[in-house]
């Protein structure tokens, strides 16, 4: 039987208010991080889940839980963070459950959850190791990662680049190999087979591909396998050659190149804030064009994910619809009309705020191109450069002081489309002098 006191809680806790109801209803059925705020406006609560929706509407069914009672009747708002997957779900949960150490989240609260992958590279023969408490060693850690990921990873940087495997520090020297060199998956320094040269070039390898620069990870191998032909080390270069291909194939089927959990939730969330979003502008589009008295006219496209750059989803376009004559507004139209109503419409998720290089005109051009494309509901928003003023669709404008966080991730978006946009027009002017 349940005391009456409790008895009378499990009945408040769930008359929640009409706002949170309809919070309720726009959570996506999506992996992500769900915040829950008391009506102070702290984070009393950080969860991960599959689905959103699910979760958090499990909160608000009858619960034998006195913790979860307590926390859904001390619940006033819901923010989320939607992810890639359940891997980036996880790894920011405990991302922000370290940062805002919510009072309600009992686990998850030291440095010890998750583990990492420590590279050694202080040492003469260094070595990737799984840990699971970062320590200043003069190691190069990476994660932290769900376990199994850290534990997938250390074999596939292995299986890739031939390092050693044994923990021993310094490293023995030996009579007899082991049985990873046996199978092919290390490279002997116990033995003499490579020199410390050689080996520390698989450990840059290393770093490149734990860096997510799989491209010149995989430059890097190409180069090695040539060298190793050009001195009939033909061994080696067919080696090399397999583990070549090893990290094409895993490079294709798995896609490596994943979307970067948000670094900073605190600028983006005064962001949602100061533009009155109805949340997190995770995904930020921003949009501009470039050109000299109107020839080569391009615009360009970047993607900032969680504050970062997202630099795979980047995009550049040739201005057709204006020739000879400036008009960025025009183009501004065309580029994004064409980002939102063509093949780039289906390849590319939607944003959470549209961003254009301008003030007004460049703000209506773009609000005209959205209901073009049936997107009026996209947030949108342009950012003058002489005054830092944003400027709204409706016609508002807004000036934030210079010291906001929420301005100047803006910028960092805004300057980055600007120098994108650049680099496109001198690349096609170039091409243009040369062509005459």
């Amino acid at each position: 039987m349940i005391p009456l006191c409790l008895a009378k809680l499990a009945v408040s806790c769930y008359n929640i208010n009409v706002d949170i109801k309809e919070k309720l209803k726009s959570l996506p059925d999506k992996p992500g991080v769900y915040l829950f705020k008391d009506n102070k406006g702290l984070i009393i609560y950080v969860g991960k889940a599959k689905s959103l929706r699910k979760r958090v509407a499990s909160y608000f069914q009858p619960h034998d839980d006195i913790k979860t009672q307590i926390l859904a009747g001390r619940l006033r708002d819901v923010e989320y963070i939607a992810t890639g997957s359940e891997s980036d779900a996880l790894i920011l949960e405990d991302r922000l459950i370290k940062k805002y150490q919510p009072r309600y989240n009992i686990s998850l609260k030291d440095d010890k959850t998750y583990p990492s992958l420590k590279l050694t590279i202080h040492e003469e023969w260094p070595r990737l190791l799984f840990v699971r408490k970062k320590e200043q060693d003069g190691s190069l850690y990476f994660g932290p990662f769900p376990g199994g990921v850290a534990r997938e990873a250390i074999l596939l940087v292995k299986k890739i680049f031939p390092i050693r495997w044994c923990k021993e520090s310094p490293l023995k020297k030996r009579q007899q190999p082991c049985l990873f060199y046996r199978i092919g998956n290390c490279s002997g320094p116990c033995i003499g087979k490579i020199c410390r040269k050689d080996y520390l070039n698989l450990i840059r390898g290393i770093l490149l591909l734990l860096k997510g620069k799989s491209d010149k990870a995989l430059k890097k191998l190409n180069q090695e396998m040539k060298k190793a032909s050009r001195v009939l080390d033909y061994e080696m270069a067919a080696y090399l050659r397999d583990k070549i291909k090893t990290l094409q194939k895993l490079l294709e089927g798995q896609g490596l190149r994943k979307a970067p959990v948000p670094l900073n939730l605190a600028d983006l969330t005064e962001l949602k804030t100061v533009l009155r979003l109805r949340k997190s502008p995770l995904r930020i589009e921003a949009f501009d064009v470039s050109n000299i008295s109107g020839s080569n006219m391009v615009g360009a496209m970047v993607v900032f994910y969680g504050g970062i750059p997202l630099k795979k989803d980047y995009r550049r376009f040739k201005i057709r619809s204006v020739e000879d004559k400036p008009n960025d507004v025009a183009a501004i139209l065309e580029v994004i009309k064409r980002r939102y109503t063509l093949s780039l419409s289906k390849r590319l998720p939607l944003p959470d705020l549209i961003l254009v290089d301008g003030g007004h005109a460049q703000v209506n051009a773009a609000k005209q191109a959205l209901k073009e494309a049936g997107l009026t509901s996209l947030p949108m928003i342009g950012l003058a450069k002489r005054e830092e003023t944003i400027c709204f669709a409706s016609g508002e404008d807004l000036k934030l002081p210079k010291t906001s966080a929420a301005l100047r991730l803006l910028q960092r978006v805004r300057d980055e489309v600007h120098r994108f946009a650049i680099t496109f027009h001198r690349e096609k002017r170039k091409k243009s002098l040369f062509a005459n």
